[in-house]
């Protein structure tokens, strides 16, 4: 214990003094999740669409004006022909057209479906799929009121005849793409930095001749890592709050779980990304090398393999058997279950485990590491 103590003042006083780098470490990640919270979005706003008129009826304007009430919809050009729609799209003055055909009007008053036209450049798969889908809808539901109204007034029944759905959306009743985006990029911004402030510790060590103090002292592997682990730790937990209380403040996403749940996989999850810091730091030696290395194995994995935007389930095999191995893939589980449904620990048990044995397995691993290497 006394060398452990030694270990913790001499890292807390070199944190101390390099008042920069603990600035950067404080703020960085409320700016990143304010960047990447505002920058990503999986939700479609801001669809501008072509618009050719063969109708040029009220029930063609009608159905326009409820096409873009909500806002997410723009009509941006007005055409002749779908000739000049086409060109348009062809040359990227355009990404969507709709094409209502002549007789629009007279076939919904006459209570009778009247298709109309949506054409989409597929170049950008991800954006059109996504528009596709929300300016399909809304022109569905659109004519369907239409043609009810018409029938209604001939005197037929309120509703089409066929299946009807009702749907009803849980957790996050507005679809709204944030609440989904800012619990799993807390998980991604706190592995990155965590592995990179903790990256630097020993090959510090290293690159300023003090390791032979190291050497000839009776500090042991245990000792040292977590001497030097507890402290930068402390750092996370300021992190992790920091960008907590964002999420909740600036983005208004909930908290529904509980806060001492969250609290303890929040550390789990510190300990095991800064542990494998350690580990890159004592295997590399070079403050440079790991802290590239370091940026490589803990943002690119949790960003691509963690389930935060692509579900894992649609991922090759090879590579879910990899997710496996990334503690991003069950601290993502646990925020989007907290922060969303209020799940319990009767549910998310199986994640905290696993992030235990992630968070145990890498402080073993850096402590056996720097003790070999010191031999």
């Amino acid at each position: 214990m006394t060398a452990f103590f030694a270990i913790l003042y001499k890292e807390m006083l070199h944190i101390i003094r390099d008042r920069r780098s603990l600035a950067a470490a404080l703020l960085l990640p409320m700016l990143q999740l304010l960047l990447f919270g505002y920058a990503i979005r999986l939700d479609v706003r801001n669809i501008e669409m072509a618009l050719v008129d063969y109708d040029q009826s009220s029930a063609s304007r009608e159905l326009v004006d409820q096409l873009c009430a909500d806002g997410a919809i723009r009509i941006s050009d007005r055409m002749q022909s779908e000739t000049e729609l086409e060109r348009a799209l062809d040359q990227g003055r355009a990404r969507f057209g709709l094409v209502i055909p002549s007789g629009y009007g007279h076939r919904i008053h006459a209570g009778q479906r009247s298709p109309v036209q949506l054409l989409a450049d597929g170049s950008d798969a991800s954006f059109a799929g996504l528009a596709l889908g929300h300016v399909g809808g809304a022109l569905q539901t659109g004519i369907e009121r239409r043609t009810v109204r018409a029938i209604e007034v001939m005197g037929g029944p309120a509703e089409l005849p066929g299946l009807h759905l009702r749907t009803r959306v849980l957790f996050n009743e507005e679809l709204n793409g944030t609440w989904f985006i800012i619990p799993g990029l807390i998980a991604v911004l706190i592995a990155m930095l965590a592995a990179m402030l903790t990256s630097q510790c020993i090959a510090r060590e290293y690159e300023q001749n003090t390791i032979e103090q190291i050497l000839v002292s009776p500090v042991t592997g245990p000792a040292l890592m977590l001497g030097k682990l507890v402290p930068y730790v402390g750092v996370g937990v300021v992190q992790v709050l920091t960008v907590t209380l964002a999420a909740w403040g600036v983005f208004g996403i909930p908290i529904r779980g509980s806060l001492v749940l969250l609290a303890v996989a929040s550390l789990l999850y510190l300990i095991g990304a800064m542990a494998l810091g350690l580990v890159l730091s004592a295997v590399l030696k070079s403050q440079q090398v790991a802290l590239q290395i370091s940026l490589m194995v803990s943002m690119l994995p949790s960003l691509l393999l963690s389930g935060f935007i692509f579900p894992i389930s649609n991922m090759h095999p090879v590579l879910q058997g990899i997710s496996y191995a990334i503690p991003a893939r069950y601290y993502i589980v646990i925020t989007r279950g907290l922060f969303l449904k209020g799940t319990g620990l009767s549910v998310l048990w199986p994640e905290l485990v696993a992030m235990t044995v992630f968070a145990l397995a890498m402080v073993l691993i850096a402590s056996s590491r720097f003790r070999q290497s010191l031999a």
